[in-house]
C-alpha cells in the first residue's frame, strides 16, 4: 500500500491498523518514497517461552553434571 504524507496525517490510525495486520505502507512525498510503515512481530509470551526452553533442556540433557559458570569463575578468582 502507498500513502502520501497528507494521507498519513489524515488517516494515521487506519494506516497503523493496516501495518499491525501485516500490510506494508510506503509513505511518499511528491511522488517519491520517503519512509515505510510496518508492523512489529508479536511479542512472545514469556511463560510459554520458558516452558518451551525447559522441554528443550529435558530433551537434550546428557545427564552429565558439572560446575556452574559461577562456580568456575569463583574458583578462578580464588587463585
Amino acid at each position: 500500500m502507498t500513502a502520501t504524507v497528507e494521507q498519513i496525517q489524515a488517516d494515521l490510525l487506519k494506516l497503523l491498523e493496516e501495518a499491525r495486520r501485516g500490510e506494508e505502507v510506503v509513505i511518499t512525498q511528491q511522488g517519491q518514497p520517503i519512509a515505510k510503515l510496518t508492523g512489529l512481530p508479536p511479542t512472545p509470551n514469556r511463560q510459554a517461552w520458558l516452558a518451551k526452553l525447559a522441554r528443550l533442556r529435558q530433551r537434550v540433557a546428557t545427564g552429565k553434571t558439572g560446575l556452574t559458570v559461577e562456580q568456575i569463575l569463583d574458583e578462578d578468582r580464588g587463585d
